[in-house]
Order: structure tokens, then C-alpha cells, then sequence
């Protein structure tokens, strides 16, 4: 665990490695059966579950006010034009998408971004409002607003069913999480684990020519989610009186959106073709989003403040002016 923590994306990205590279070259191990293959090989739905109540636990009914509000903000902006991105491109090349890149993966990706390095860089460059922000922020992690945009936008068929049993764990951590403490830091103890055992399972799906191929078209996403983030920096800003460089770590790729394509082709087989690309360009975006970012946060903060300091010297007078025209007055009289 240490060594992934180091890694970034690493409780992701590592056993999801671990396991395309067994299945590429033994993926017999995975199928005994029994226990073994319902965890590793077809646990990822189950895990989904249990991801989803550590995601809605999270959801605190008690944020209201700043927090809820700007918390409200990233997650239309980011769901909003991550969406109408991933549908534009629908719109003109189809399912298959443009440079390689599906609607699928585009809207996975891009309607995701970090909420760990949100929460870090919030404490850092924010206040308590926005650390608060994340309760509804975190409504992003995980399939469903992939899902809704999928099904809103005609890209995917997505079963209203399928829409419900996505909200039903969510609604169960969210109320057990908000009447009960204990259970929600059980949740956020319990969340790496979780996410360990599903990327496991899905990366059992794949093999190492996926990865391959889907490299170059990753960093070409990685790329469009770093331009969108400056994008959501100024809209985020439109919203606030005081401004903040924090919507610029809406340029991020959550990790965890490399999970996202195959629970969506669960509800819409038609779009199984496109999971094992879409899941390695979205592990391949993560990762270098997530390093590029924290830059990307300090020079948008170095550049508000510059602003903010032309503006206040534009405000104050002139004092050599001022006292000339005081020794002119002074003549005058």
C-alpha cells in the first residue's frame, strides 16, 4: 500500500496492470470458478455497489449554504461541458468517436476529475467552504452522471432501471452516512479497498495490446481534459465574488473513470467494443492530468493575485500627481 500511494493513481492503476498482464498471458488463472472468479474476474458490478455507498456515505446533508453552493457549481460545469463535449463528437463521427476517442470514454473522463487532489489542493489554496464543497461535488465519482449523460443525450440506451440502481447505493450510504458517523469514516477507510478489487476485475477484461494501442489516443485525452480545466477555471470564477484558482483542478481525470466504461456497457452491451480502449485512454489521462495540474493551479493562482494587486494599485491615486496638485492649490491661494 505504500508503494501505491506513491504512484499516482496507483490503487487503480497498478492492479488493474497486474491483472491484463495475467490475463494476457495465463487467463486461466482467473477462471477456477467458485469464489476466485466472481472476485477477480467478474466482481467489478458488486464492488460498484459497495463503491457507491462509500461514495454517497460521503454526502453530508449538514454542508449548506457557501459549501453546498459551490460544491453544486463544479458539478454542473464539469458535468455540463463534459458532456456536451462527449455529445458533440457523438454528433458528428458516431459511436466510434474521432482520433480514436468514443463518446464513451469522453464523457467518462471528462466529467470526472481527482477528489482526492481536489480535497488537497482546496486546503491549501481555499477555505472550509471549499474542502465543504466536496459532499456534493463527489456526486461525480463513479458511473452515474457517465450514465445520465449517456442516456440524456441519446449516445447510449441506457435503461431507466439501470439509472435507479445506480442512485439506490448511493441513497443508502447517503442516509446511513449523514445518521451515522462511525459508518461513514468506515466508508472512507474501506473506499481503497474497494476500488482495489473492482480495478482487478476490470482490468481481467483486457490485454496488454489494448494498452498499447490506446497509449498516443490517452494523451491526446489527457491533453483535451487540461484545456477544459482551463475552460472550467473562468466559468467556476463567473460564479464567485471572491476568486479562486481551485476550478482549474477540474482539468483532472479521476482515476477512477477508467472503471466507469465497463459498468456503462453493462447497462448498454452495444458499447462492450469500446470498454478496453476507453478504460486504458482514461488510466493514461489520469495519470498525467494528475501530474500536470498542480502547475497548472499554481500558475493560475499567481496570476489571480497578480490581478487582484494591478486592481488595488488602479484604485489607489496617484500620489506624485496628487501632491502636485496640492502645491498648485497651495499657489493659488
Amino acid at each position: 500500500m505504500k508503494i501505491l500511494a506513491k504512484i499516482p493513481g496507483g490503487i487503480i492503476i497498478v492492479p488493474m496492470l497486474i491483472a491484463i498482464i495475467i490475463n494476457t498471458f495465463s487467463p486461466g488463472l482467473l477462471k477456477f470458478g467458485g469464489p476466485t472468479t466472481s472476485l477477480l474476474k467478474e466482481g467489478n458490478q458488486a464492488m460498484m455497489g459497495l463503491f457507491l455507498i462509500c461514495c454517497g456515505s460521503q454526502i453530508n446533508f449538514k454542508q449548506l449554504g457557501l459549501p453546498l453552493y459551490k460544491g453544486s457549481v463544479l458539478l454542473l460545469i464539469k458535468a455540463i461541458v463534459g458532456t456536451a463535449i462527449g455529445f458533440l463528437v457523438g454528433s458528428l463521427w458516431g459511436a466510434y468517436g474521432v482520433l480514436g476517442l468514443t463518446p464513451l470514454v469522453l464523457i467518462s473522463a471528462l466529467t470526472s476529475s481527482n477528489s482526492s487532489l481536489y480535497i488537497a489542493m482546496a486546503g491549501e489554496y481555499g477555505n472550509s467552504s471549499d474542502t465543504g464543497a466536496i459532499s456534493v461535488f463527489c456526486l461525480k465519482d463513479g458511473p452515474f452522471i457517465t450514465m445520465l449523460a449517456m442516456g440524456a443525450t441519446g449516445l447510449a440506451n441506457i435503461p431507466w432501471q439501470q439509472i435507479v440502481a445506480m442512485l439506490i447505493p448511493l441513497l443508502i450510504g447517503a442516509l446511513w452516512g449523514n445518521f451515522d458517523a462511525k459508518f461513514r469514516e468506515l466508508c472512507d477507510k474501506s473506499t481503497p479497498f474497494v476500488i482495489l478489487f473492482m480495478s482487478f476485475s476490470i482490468g481481467a477484461k483486457s490485454d496488454l495490446s489494448t494498452i498499447v494501442t490506446a497509449g498516443m489516443q490517452g494523451i491526446v485525452l489527457s491533453f483535451i481534459a487540461l484545456a477544459l480545466g482551463v475552460v472550467c477555471f473562468f466559468l467556476y470564477n463567473l460564479f464567485l465574488k471572491k476568486k479562486t484558482p481551485l476550478g482549474i483542478l477540474l482539468g483532472t481525470v479521476a482515476a477512477n473513470s477508467a472503471l466507469t466504461p465497463s459498468i456503462v456497457a453493462e447497462a448498454d452491451p452495444s458499447l462492450k467494443a469500446f470498454v478496453s480502449s476507453a478504460t486504458a485512454q482514461a488510466a493514461t489521462a489520469s495519470i498525467i492530468t494528475m501530474i500536470l495540474v498542480p502547475f497548472m493551479l499554481t500558475f493560475a493562482d499567481n496570476w489571480l493575485k497578480s490581478r487582484v494587486h494591478k486592481e488595488k494599485l488602479n484604485g489607489q491615486p496617484n500620489l506624485k500627481v496628487t501632491k502636485e496638485l496640492q502645491g498648485e492649490a497651495k499657489g493659488l491661494t
